[in-house]
C-alpha cells in the first residue's frame, strides 16, 4: 500500500504545474511569415515575452493569471493569420479554447504550458508523452 501511495504521489509531482508566469512566443504572420510555420527554430527570432509584462486584453472578462501559451489560427475572406502569444484564459474556459476579439472564425487553437511551448503545436502531446513515460518508470521503481 505505501508504494501505491509514493508512486501515486510521484504521478502528482510529475503533472503539477508552476503557478509562476512563463515566456510565450508572441507573433503574427501578417507581419511576420515565420509565425505561420510549423514549427519556430532558432533562427527564425520569433519574439518571445514575459506574460508578466503583457497587458490583458480590455475585452474579456474574469481573467486568470497566464500560464499557458497558445497557438491560434483564424481566417476570414481575406485569408488565414497564425498568430502566437500568452494565453489569456478565463473563468470556466475549456482547454484549447480561444476567443478572439475580433470577428475573425477560429480555425484552431492549440494551448500548452511551459516556457516557449508554442513552437508548434505538437508540444502537449510530447509533455504529456513524457510525463506518461516518467511516471510509469517512477511507479515501477516504487513496487
Amino acid at each position: 500500500m505505501l508504494k501505491q501511495l509514493v508512486g501515486v504521489l510521484l504521478i502528482a509531482l510529475c503533472l503539477m504545474h508552476s503557478a509562476s508566469a512563463i515566456k510565450c512566443y508572441q507573433c503574427k504572420s501578417l507581419t511576420d511569415p515565420n509565425c505561420a510555420k510549423d514549427k519556430i527554430d532558432a533562427s527564425s527570432n520569433i519574439r518571445s515575452v514575459d506574460c508578466d509584462s503583457v497587458p490583458k486584453p480590455n475585452t474579456m472578462d474574469q481573467l486568470q493569471p497566464v500560464t499557458r501559451c497558445n497557438k491560434v489560427v483564424t481566417s476570414d475572406r481575406a485569408g488565414t493569420i497564425v498568430s502566437r502569444d500568452c494565453h489569456f484564459e478565463s473563468i470556466g474556459q475549456k482547454e484549447n479554447e480561444c476567443t478572439v476579439t475580433h470577428s475573425r472564425q477560429v480555425e484552431s487553437c492549440f494551448t500548452c504550458k511551459g516556457d516557449l511551448c508554442n513552437a508548434s503545436g505538437a508540444g502537449r502531446f510530447l509533455a504529456i508523452s513524457a510525463t506518461a513515460i516518467l511516471a510509469i518508470f517512477a511507479l515501477h521503481m516504487s513496487l
